[in-house]
């Protein structure tokens, strides 16, 4: 085990040292070539999938809408930017009949493998109350420091999630919060790296095992800052060698458990990009490379701060507003088609219900 740590920390120095000398991708064509396999003989296929720019620009974003009834403005809305990807708030949610029917409705609105995304971590941050595991914080289950009963709520929680058809968990939260000044400390499973980490393991293998989608957030990592990022880039400048041996071991243990995405946090790092947050620059890319992630990243809300302009090409954008707004945000996407394929392959891969 040391020396594949050591190993990794070397890996990391040097991809510290190219971040600001990596090439650009290639620009776009205009269709993305990706391998699915042959369900029939298990034979993997290169198929091409033809996607307009539009297309792309919809298949990286992942939106709000103001709905707790589906409108017909807002289903014209998504049909006419082809957007993929819906996330639920609070507003949304009446009861489990409502939220029964709304994502029915969108589902059958827009005709495709819609991922539908929640935050539903338990403790403050819960979108829907009659979760009989919502009153549990991580910060609860982290303090027992049991394995079996993290699994036990994240797969019930999972299950419960399933049942009304939303595929995607936006958890866990993989920050450790060193002390009671972190914002998001009672979000956060402990101060502990290791306890984290072991928290993280099980709750992404409960999340694997009953079927929904995982997106371990906040990376870097937001625990030590006292700013809430909804509010202002937190700047955070550890070391990339403390990065390593602390902020990203629950990354490392929930992508080493099947993670399919990572949210990339509103932070900055003046080590590693002194200019651009986290889920906005593209260095953080090299990093997740880093520590062995190969799934796909979202930005987290792009309506927080106020000061983001535009969308990434390179991962799914959250995006929550009005519709001038979203539109904007979409409308600045300039999609690369790698991470295009990436999302189409997982999507193929997951059963997405």
């Amino acid at each position: 085990m040391q020396n594949i740590f050591t190993n990794t920390l070397v890996t990391l120095y040097i991809l510290f040292f190219f971040l600001f000398f990596g090439c650009k991708t290639a620009m776009n064509v205009k269709y993305a070539s990706i391998l699915v396999t042959n369900e029939t003989n298990g034979v993997e296929d290169e198929v091409n999938i033809k996607l307009s720019i539009d297309e792309k620009k919809g298949l990286l974003s992942m939106v709000s809408i103001p709905d707790s009834v589906l409108s017909n403005k807002t289903l014209d809305f998504l049909l006419s930017n082809q957007v993929s990807g819906i996330v639920l708030f609070s507003y949304n949610i009446i009861n489990e009949t409502q939220l029964r029917k709304l994502i029915s409705d969108l589902k059958n609105g827009l005709k495709k493998d819609l991922l539908i995304a929640i935050d539903q971590e338990g403790g403050s941050v819960n979108r829907i109350s009659w979760d009989k595991n919502a009153k549990y914080s991580a910060r609860y289950i982290g303090s027992k420091n049991d394995y079996d009963y993290a699994y036990k709520i994240a797969y019930e929680r999972s299950k419960f999630l399933l049942d009304l058809g939303i595929n995607v968990i936006l958890g866990p939260v993989c920050d450790i919060a060193p002390s009671r000044s972190s914002y998001i400390y009672e979000r956060s499973f402990g101060t502990d790296s290791a306890i984290v980490s072991r928290m993280i393991e099980a709750t992404v293998k409960a999340q694997k095992d009953a079927g929904i989608i995982t997106v371990l957030k906040h990376f870097p990592g937001l625990g030590s800052t006292a700013i809430d990022s909804h509010i202002n880039f937190p700047v955070i400048n550890h070391d990339l060698e403390t990065l390593l041996t602390n902020d990203f071991k629950p990354f490392v243990s929930g992508i080493n458990s099947g993670a399919e995405m990572v949210m990339l946090g509103h932070i900055i790092n003046k080590n590693i990009d002194p200019d651009t947050p986290a889920s906005l620059s593209k260095n953080y890319l090299k990093l997740l490379d880093g520590i062995g992630f190969t799934g796909i990243v979202l930005t987290d809300d792009l309506s927080m701060t106020g000061e983001i302009k535009n969308g990434i090409g390179w991962g799914v954008n959250i995006i929550s507003g009005d519709y001038d707004f979203i539109q904007e945000k979409i409308d600045s996407i300039n999609p690369l088609d790698d991470y295009c394929e990436k999302l189409i392959m997982i999507k193929k891969n997951i059963e997405v219900k």
